[in-house]
């Protein structure tokens, strides 16, 4: 089988402390973007991951018609390198270099802004952008903390911003065929999905502490996280620490469960409970380097995700129906057998899941800007792998099994 206001002042004066295709509502930007303007983008963060989007933004920008007009970041050198940067990327046309992000969120002329920050500062800058009337490509996780999610998901409803979520694997051809066939039927009823996802060093060990204190804005960095004293290891590889990461479940097992929530058609799961600890690399980072967790979802389907670090090796993604089974691990070639059914109607043969063709992600984000329309990773997508990603984190740190009231939109421990 083929697979077929705030005010201006008020805000510039603050510290730096699911795919649909509805048309947004026409007050939600707040200049009207014809056919032929421009769209002038502001990017809040120049790291590692903040450079890679600045890539995927410079090669779809001529066909976005789209432009960096702003770069901001606390860390001086990277603020400057990456103006440069995208200045010889738009052949001359250097953009600004801002320091505090809401002074960039605070520019009229900037119609939307790419914001790539350290994980828990995501749902704080959403607010704030959507709060300015700014639409937003923001990275994953959406959120770490459940009170802020809320905030920013509030703000981007209120405000009718177009938001894309860094989960850009729902742009990929391969995993929009992976959808149309199991939204088909042709999986049959989905019984689980599982992924194992592990390296041999934990991916914040690329990262080491090389700078000084006056070279940035520690303050700003921490936010609303508790005061510490200065720390360059922090800073630079904050991936590893909380209050700043959960580690894995917000850095990796947020795009496997995004893509559950896409091809199964699934949102939030009902429940989670997850264990682990730092069984390896006993050192100063305070994220798992283990974590297993598991989730129920109300279409009555398990969900399993794995990390360990300690070992590159056994890495496997599934999605199991009473059909067959759909192996993704290739994730540019997925493949679907019959293994393991009985059912009549199972999957008669072994067979690659034919791609489906989609704008690249960041094509798809500056169009719909224009369209109004909803992204590929649009506001509920984002929503739903932040509240799996929260839940199993409670049920780590907790030791609780974590459940997820959908109307009431609340966590509770059982």
């Amino acid at each position: 089988m083929s697979s077929k206001q705030i005010g201006r002042r008020s805000f510039l004066s603050r510290t730096a402390s699911v795919a649909a295709i509805t048309p947004l509502a026409a007050s939600s930007y707040a200049r009207v973007i014809g056919s032929n303007d421009r769209i002038s983008v502001g990017i809040i963060g120049c790291g590692s991951r903040g450079n890679a989007l600045l890539r995927d933004f410079s090669n779809n920008a001529q066909e976005g018609n789209a432009e960096i007009v702003a770069v901001c970041d606390i860390w001086n050198q990277r603020r400057e390198e990456t103006r440069e940067r995208v200045g010889e990327q738009q052949k001359g046309r250097i953009p600004r270099a801002i320091i505090s992000y809401p002074e960039l969120l605070g520019c009229e002329e900037i119609d939307a802004v790419i914001i790539a920050t350290i994980d828990h500062q995501h749902p704080v800058m959403l607010k704030d952008a959507a709060e300015q009337k700014k639409d937003v490509y923001v990275e994953k996780p959406l959120s770490i903390e459940w009170k802020y999610l809320k905030q920013a998901f509030k703000a981007v409803q209120d405000n009718n911003i177009v938001v894309q979520n860094g989960t850009q694997l729902r742009s990929w051809p391969s995993f929009n065929g992976c959808r149309e066939f199991v939204q088909s039927g042709a999986l049959g009823k989905i019984l689980r999905c599982e992924q194992a996802r592990s390296s041999y060093r934990p991916y914040w060990h690329s990262y080491k502490g090389y700078l000084e204190e006056k070279d940035t804005d520690w303050k700003a960095f921490l936010m609303h996280a508790p005061k510490r004293p200065w720390d360059a290891d922090v800073y630079t590889a904050w991936m590893g620490y909380r209050p700043f990461s959960n580690g894995a479940l917000g850095g990796m097992m947020s795009h496997f469960i995004d893509l559950v929530h896409f091809i199964t058609g699934a949102q939030a799961p009902h429940s989670a409970v997850a264990g682990g600890g730092i069984y390896v690399w006993k050192d100063a980072r305070t994220v798992p380097d283990a974590i297993q967790a598991t989730m129920e979802y109300p279409e009555e389907f398990q969900v399993s995700y794995c990390s360990n670090y300690g070992s590159g090796g056994a890495n496997y993604f599934r999605i199991i129906g009473t059909k067959g089974v759909m192996d993704l691990n290739d994730w540019n070639q997925p493949v679907v057998s019959g293994e393991g059914s009985e059912d009549p109607d199972r999957i008669a043969e072994k067979q690659n899941i034919e791609p489906i063709p989609r704008d690249p992600h960041m094509l798809n984000w500056l169009k719909c800007i224009r369209s109004r329309k909803q992204p590929n990773a649009g506001i509920d997508a984002g929503f739903s792998h932040a509240v799996a990603a929260i839940m199993s984190d409670e049920a780590f740190l907790t030791g609780r099994r974590m459940i997820y009231d959908p109307e009431r939109r609340k966590i509770k421990k059982v």
